[in-house]
């Protein structure tokens, strides 16, 4: 097994209803600190742009052996991908809390997506038309144009206003419920700790 092969996503790692959302939730941590990197290296980038549907999996096999065959493109793509997601999810922690996008981070945002843009090509789906990156097979920047696309659809969809923040940690998630608003980025992992810690605490004051 290659050293790439390493990191197995589940539906558990994908809770924020849009790609982009489980982009920038790529980073984990029990806390609002983003403390655990999930993306280790190329290959592992790779395995969560399939599993996230970022990527083909036969895409994902061509850019695999382009990076082993080039470590140093493939460790500096990974770079550039790390930076772009920190800056977005400084940009989207603003705007799901109605406040203005800090500045650099706005900037570079802006010009990842323009550059995607220049690359793009405007094609027609089943209703409406959408930026799409070609694949080209020596890119090794493929994955991260197509994230930033989706993210300038993102920006401009009605899902926008229903992004929220997890009440415990710093994940990203999507919020389409019609009634009470959700609070953790999923009952099975920040949900259940934080009715664990509740429990512990009542139980430590009845002792007390």
């Amino acid at each position: 097994m290659s050293e790439w092969d390493q990191s197995a996503w589940t539906k558990d790692d994908l809770v924020g209803g849009h790609p982009v959302l489980d982009f920038v939730n790529t980073v984990a941590g029990r806390s609002k600190e983003r403390s655990v990197e999930r993306l280790t290296d190329y290959g592992a980038y790779l395995n969560w742009a399939v599993a996230a549907e970022v990527l083909f999996p036969g895409e994902a096999a061509g850019l695999r052996n382009l990076g082993l065959n080039d470590p140093a493109e493939a460790g500096a793509a990974l770079a550039a991908v790390v930076a772009f997601r920190e800056v977005l999810h400084a940009c989207l922690m603003a705007e799901q809390a109605g406040e203005i996008w800090p500045e650099p981070e706005r900037r570079q945002v802006m010009q990842v997506i323009r550059d995607a843009l220049l690359d793009a090509r405007l094609e027609k789906g089943t209703q409406s038309y959408a930026w799409s990156a070609p694949v080209i097979e020596t890119d090794l920047a493929l994955p991260v144009k197509r994230i930033a696309l989706a993210t300038e659809d993102l920006l401009r969809s009605d899902d926008l206003p229903r992004m929220r923040n997890c009440d415990r940690c710093s994940w990203l998630f999507i919020d389409r419920g019609r009634g009470r608003a959700r609070r953790w980025c999923s009952m099975a992992a920040c949900g259940s700790r934080a009715k664990s810690a509740r429990y512990y605490k009542r139980q430590k004051a009845r002792h007390a």
